[in-house]
């Protein structure tokens, strides 16, 4: 079609009347148009048809991912849909047919996604050998290390067979696998498994995974080549030892999950705490971390006179890579997605329309992989940003208005300022992920808004802090350790705000599917609103950066006076304290003498929970463990210890001497030999000098290597002024009835119930005579319990973590808030 001249001129003024309106369809608003920009917008938006017009466009393909995954999964109906819808298209150019092209092209690529693969046709047929690559980052948990395997080959009855797909190998903890190696992986090969309330088989199937291995041995054929995500995951390694060379637990765990995406640091205790308060969303990265990270780029390359265009370059570049390091799971890509399209409408001097961005990280991410929209933490974190997007504005004015009403203007624009931002993102994020929390998990906390506003606040300093923290530790340390201890600040704020409010009850409820479903379609469907944020925060940084010696030296000043409150808290006070820690059917206990001395009796099998205890209980700059004693040579009993003594050292080492030709006890005995290492026996007394005495009651000799470990369990008789503790380990009936034979002392204030509940000697309870009986154990033996009468019981399996401290004369036992004295 061809326009005279005066017409397109016509054309041309119309065009640029409408200029705003374009902006607004293509995702940009603010400034006059430059011509560049203008000439960028008429593409745009001819390419595209508008912002808009794409979040019709991703509500359509979405439409079809969920209706053929509902039970049409038939490529050639889709198939046939889309060609047809295709050739709609063409004859009739409008979005609603386009719209319905995509409709069935994301019903197409639903349906042509493998619901199998060639490996689980081996599940549940008994033991073989897998040989494979490992294509992912090694995941090192309390007890295993999981490997994700792409298959090659399977060896099964002296056959091989070529196979493809991926497994999930359990890995013994010791097992020192890289990304890219060649391994061999020998165990039994079984499908996922599913309950009422959660389907592991679902789960591992949204990223391709089949099969699981468990209880398998593993051995590396073949060391894999250098590679860039090999490179990133070592770095990301190194990252995560300053981390826990520099902070205690849970702290250092916290700040891994916040800034590395490493969540399996964080204790059982501590990351339940966060779901169960609705703060979980902080631990994981998401949008909030990619805003903070972009922002502080462009910030920096804006200072450094860097063009727009090549800020927004090397932003786009650092965000992509940070993605790739922590592990590119769909959330994190959604919030990269997001971050990239915001770093470049910075550049361009608009702002990005949210909506349209989330419609586009949809499109992209459900094109790779259309089960990620069944993935839950892709869910809450799209719809918490979606939430962002449709209802800052409104409830901003909402809340100001209220503020008019309540305060005069001075007194607003300070509570303005402090509450705004956090109360209105946090409701703003609530309206879609609420309902999704209470559906998935079944619950929700009366104080989840309360705690979102304590906790929302200092997240970007507890980034920009640690973040800094950590790519300094790696060319100064000292500087580092200073800058971890600020960080101590914010997380310590953030995890005791939660444990706090963690003890209240939580709510039970249910919310049908079907109520979500309904909900999320009216809100949406209604909620045609722009998205907008406070600046209170951009005027808070002018008047900052304006007198930036002066704010620095106050935070700074600020800073160290809290540090000094916190060393000054944690000084010793004159008590003897010990904690029973909570470490399941294994022994773990704490010691602290009055004047601070920290003695450690075996580790437990879990590592956070151990790494936690510690630094709950330890100061924060208090890295030395004056004595660590082994009370057999069970891994049960030491599995947490080599992580222990990675971050903290020892003074010297009490065991008994029994030897143990397992790997995992020979590699601890190798780091022991290092250390002052002495073989205790019946006699021995280890005497501290503020009055605390520890003698050795058991074994009376050094155990050989054929004799019962329970049997010869080292037994502690702790005694403190009138006050005295029996620490017996695993020791079995026999070895308390050898005990009463060769006439040991046993009488003790506190008994520690031997073998976590399953085995006591009745006439070794008689000797004891204890006024407080202490059990760490999963399944005790009720029969064993009911031996001991009437005599106070904690249990950690019914209260976590046992703390009794003492003066001398009386006691007091603490455990899930209730004091006994």
């Amino acid at each position: 079609m061809h326009l005279n001249r005066q017409n397109a001129k016509g054309t041309e003024n119309e065009i640029v009347n409408l200029y705003p309106t374009i902006l607004h369809f293509t995702g940009y608003y603010g400034q006059a148009p430059t011509c560049t920009e203008y000439n960028y917008a008429l593409a745009w938006a001819s390419l595209s048809g508008g912002a808009l017009r794409l979040v019709y466009l991703a509500l359509g393909w979405c439409a079809g991912v969920l209706l053929a995954n509902s039970g049409l999964h038939l490529p050639l109906l889709w198939l046939g849909a889309a060609v047809m819808f295709a050739l709609f298209a063409w004859r009739v150019r409008q979005i609603e047919t386009v719209a319905l092209l995509l409709f069935a092209l994301g019903g197409l690529r639903m349906a042509v996604t493998p619901v199998t693969s060639d490996l689980a046709a081996y599940n549940d047929l008994g033991g073989m050998t897998i040989n494979g690559i490992v294509v992912g980052e090694p995941d090192r948990r309390d007890d295993r290390v999981q490997l994700r395997l792409a298959a090659d080959t399977v060896t099964r009855a002296g056959s091989t067979t070529p196979t493809d797909g991926l497994v999930l190998v359990d890995a013994p903890p010791l097992t020192v696998v890289r990304y890219g190696d060649h391994v061999a992986a020998t165990g039994s090969l079984r499908t996922p498994g599913a309950s009422d309330r959660f389907s592991y088989a679902d789960y591992l199937a949204r990223s391709g995974v089949y099969s699981l291995m468990q209880n398998t041995s593993v051995e590396v054929t073949e060391r894999g080549g250098d590679s860039i995500i090999g490179a990133l995951i070592d770095l990301k390694a190194q990252a995560k030892t300053l981390i826990d060379q520099a902070l205690p637990e849970p702290q250092a765990g916290l700040l891994e999950g916040i800034l590395l995406g490493n969540e399996r640091g964080i204790a059982p205790d501590v990351s339940d705490a966060f779901a169960a308060t609705g703060a979980a969303h902080v631990i994981a990265i998401s949008g909030f971390n990619m805003a903070i990270l972009s922002g502080v780029i462009v910030g920096a390359l804006r200072r450094l006179r860097v063009s727009p265009t090549h800020a927004a370059l090397i932003s786009i570049a650092v965000i992509t890579v940070y993605t790739l390091f922590v592990g590119a799971n769909p959330a994190v890509v959604r919030a990269a997605l997001m971050s990239g399209l915001i770093v470049v409408g910075r550049a361009l001097r608009r702002q990005t329309y949210l909506p349209a961005s989330l419609a586009f990280a949809a499109l992209v991410l459900s094109a790779l992989n259309p089960l990620v929209l069944w993935d839950v933490s892709f869910q809450l974190s799209f719809f918490a940003t979606l939430g962002l997007a449709l209802f800052a504005d409104p409830f901003t004015a909402v809340f100001d208005r209220v503020l008019d009403r309540l305060f005069t203007p001075t007194i607003k624009r300070w509570v303005g300022a402090l509450l705004t931002e956090p109360l209105i993102v946090t409701l703003a994020v609530l309206v879609f992920t609420l309902p999704l929390t209470m559906l998935y998990f079944g619950q929700v906390s009366p104080v989840i808004l309360l705690v979102n506003l304590l906790v929302v606040p200092v997240q970007p300093a507890l980034l920009l802090i640690g973040g800094a923290a950590t790519l300094i530790a790696f060319v100064l340390p000292p500087l580092a350790q200073l800058l971890y201890w600020f960080d101590l600040i914010p997380l310590s704020w953030t995890i005791d705000t939660v444990r706090l409010f963690a003890r209240l009850p939580v709510y039970e409820v249910f919310i049908a599917a079907n109520a979500v479903a309904g909900f999320f379609a009216i809100t949406i469907g209604a909620a045609m609103l722009k998205a907008a944020q406070p600046n209170w925060s951009l005027r808070l940084s002018q008047r900052v950066q304006a007198r930036l010696v002066i704010s620095a030296a106050l935070i700074a000043g600020l800073g160290l006076v809290v540090l000094i409150g916190a060393l000054w808290i944690s000084r010793p006070d004159g008590l003897l304290h010990i904690w029973l820690i909570d470490e399941g059917d294994s022994n773990a206990v704490l010691i602290e003498t009055p004047r601070g001395a920290q003695i450690l009796v075996d580790g437990g099998r879990y590592p956070s929970r151990l790494l936690t205890a510690l630094g709950d209980h330890m100061p924060f700059t208090d890295r030395t463990i004056e004595a660590l004693i082994l009370t057999q040579p069970d891994e049960i009993q030491y599995n947490a210890l080599p992580t222990v003594l990675d971050r903290y050292a020892v003074g010297v080492v009490l065991d008994h001497g029994q030897p143990n030709l397992s790997a995992p006890f020979v590699a601890l005995h190798t780091r022991l030999a290092e250390m002052t290492e002495l073989h205790v026996s019946a006699g021995y007394t280890l005497d501290s000098n503020d009055g605390v005495q520890i003698r050795v009651i058991n074994p009376d000799h050094v155990p050989t290597l054929g004799e019962s470990l329970d049997d010869n369990a080292l037994v502690l008789r702790l005694t403190y002024g009138d006050v005295s503790f029996l620490l017996t380990s695993e020791l079995s009936s026999d070895g308390q009835k050898a005990l009463l034979k060769r006439g040991e002392l046993v009488a003790a204030s506190v008994l520690q119930m031997p073998e976590h509940g399953t085995a006591l000697d009745r006439d070794f309870l008689a000797a004891v005579q204890p006024q407080v009986a202490i059990i760490g154990a999963e399944h005790p033996d009720l029969d064993v319990l009911d031996q001991i009468g009437d005599v106070p019981l904690y249990r950690t399996d019914q209260g976590g973590t046992i703390h009794l401290s003492t003066d001398g004369r009386s006691l007091w036992v603490v455990q899930d808030s209730r004091v006994s004295r």
